[in-house]
């Protein structure tokens, strides 16, 4: 395993790219958990964010308040739907080093060595919590900042794989990740750019946007 960072950081030279940086990486978020529209993919946020973090280590007194770090990733709260268990968010690890700094405090909080590691690849798109009551379903709610989460049930009956009704008439919640296929993308930019002339950034902001959409005339199945 190379020790060197698979994903660099922006470089913040001073107080004013700091800010700009700031500014970029919360009108991202908004955009992102709004309609989809953010334009920096997740690797590109994922620099800047770091970036960010990095000048704020050297320049503690010039945090801004609206900074990024720090907070769970989720955006602004509508509908404040609670979360019966928090949802937290997934970290990241670059290189070696973080890797090793992980799995020592994992085994620390598990009072145990861990001898055994499943690894999969990641779906990049936007937390969901699905809620059944006697086999139906009944509620969508994201992920929020972690404890509360935006009611998006109206997308109920428009994600390919999350049945209405279950086989058995249980009261449970069910956890995952909303995606969209390259093919299911390149449809939903159709359907868009058919709409409005514009487009969706890539296939993550698609699938929050879609999902998030109140009053769109048209359905992106996701």
């Amino acid at each position: 395993m190379n020790d060197a960072p698979a994903t660099p950081l922006t470089v913040l030279a001073d107080a004013a790219a700091y800010a700009e940086a700031v500014q970029l990486a919360v009108d991202a978020a908004a955009a992102y958990y709004g309609d989809g529209t953010s334009p920096p993919d997740d690797d590109a946020y994922d620099r800047l964010v770091r970036g960010i973090e990095a000048y704020e280590q050297t320049h503690p007194e010039q945090v801004l308040p609206h900074s990024p770090t720090g907070k769970v990733a989720g955006g602004a709260v509508e509908g404040d739907v609670p979360h019966t268990v928090p949802m937290l968010s997934l970290d990241n690890v670059f290189d070696a080093a973080g890797l090793e700094r992980w799995a020592a405090g994992l085994e620390r909080r598990l009072g145990r060595a861990v001898t055994a590691w499943s690894v999969e690849p990641k779906f990049d798109g936007l937390a969901i919590s699905a809620r059944y009551h006697h086999g139906r379903l009944t509620q969508l709610v994201t992920r929020g900042d972690g404890t509360a989460g935006e009611d998006v049930s109206r997308a109920i009956g428009t994600i390919v794989g999350l049945p209405d009704r279950l086989s058995s008439p249980v009261t449970v919640e069910i956890r995952g990740e909303v995606m969209m296929t390259a093919e299911q993308f390149e449809a939903a930019c159709e359907k868009r750019t058919a709409h409005d002339g514009t487009t969706f950034a890539n296939a993550r902001n698609a699938a929050a946007g879609t999902l998030r959409a109140k009053d769109r005339p048209y359905a992106c199945v996701s």
